[in-house]
């Protein structure tokens, strides 16, 4: 398959749509099934990437990013949401696989390492040999805004991760695990490590020694999270009305839930 350079160059577009004019490098976007929504804000950039719409009724939402770039593998199956918000920085390759009409839902001003993978089911199912019954069911994953995701993490189907967590590297997040607001969570399965901190996206790599001692006290709460009543989602009612919506009025609940709500607490969790 061949890079494509912009929208025009989408192959198969057919009964498919693509909103917005993103800057697209080096990067493979492939429409197989039909009534599929690409959905990019301005300033989206779309560098060394893959996007495959490998079934039907699929949307993906690119929200703007002025300081960086998309550049992750993403493959979404059918009836299936992928909404990503503003201002995330993404280090390539990032691993997104979105099958079993499910969804992925990450907030806003994230950082997400190369190596991530993030699944919203296993490829094949699991049965109990007594009952018969599945032990696998795929489930949808949310991540909040403010949140670190460490190098190789692996983000596990029905995964719920708290605005201002921090994932260390190499840290497996089990299925339908919780990981509240401002942990710290490391290890295979993830562990608490630490609770009630917060990073900031200050970049350390160039410090000299006295910018490094600026760095020893962050008196601001503005990366403290708490559940609000008024502000926070109901993460599981939000996936059950998605899964229950055409393409084009998720993009409108999407539109109306993801990115006109800018309310702080609204992915946080706590105990």
């Amino acid at each position: 398959m061949e890079s494509v350079k912009s929208v025009n160059d989408i192959e198969n577009l057919k009964d498919n749509k693509v909103f917005g004019n993103p800057v697209i490098t080096n990067s493979n976007i492939s429409f197989k099934g039909f009534n599929n929504v690409l959905y990019c804000e301005g300033n989206v950039k779309i560098i060394n990437a893959n996007f495959s719409f490998e079934g039907n009724n699929s949307i993906v939402y690119l929200s703007s990013s002025k300081d960086s770039q998309y550049s992750f593998n993403l493959i979404i199956y059918n009836n299936s949401t992928f909404f990503i918000g503003r201002e995330n920085n993404m280090s390539y390759p990032i691993n997104i696989n979105i099958q079993e009409n499910q969804n992925v839902i990450i907030g806003a001003e994230c950082s997400i390492s190369s190596g991530v993978n993030i699944r919203t089911a296993d490829i094949h199912p699991i049965y109990d040999n007594e009952s018969k019954q599945r032990i696998n069911p795929a489930r949808s994953v949310f991540i909040g805004d403010h949140v670190w995701i460490g190098h190789l993490a692996y983000i596990s189907r029905g995964a719920k991760i708290g605005s201002g967590s921090i994932i260390e590297n190499y840290s497996f997040i089990p299925h339908n695990a919780k990981v509240f607001s401002n942990n710290l969570v490391v290890g295979n399965p993830a562990r608490i490590e630490r609770d009630n901190v917060f990073y900031t996206k200050e970049f350390l790599g160039y410090h000299k020694p006295e910018d490094s001692l600026n760095t020893n006290e962050y008196k601001s709460d503005v990366f403290i999270y708490e559940v609000d009543g008024e502000e926070t989602l109901d993460l599981d009612k939000i996936d059950q009305i998605l899964k229950g919506l055409t393409v084009d009025n998720r993009l409108e609940f999407i539109q109306k839930l993801f990115v006109r709500n800018k309310r702080k607490n609204r992915f946080a969790i706590k105990r």
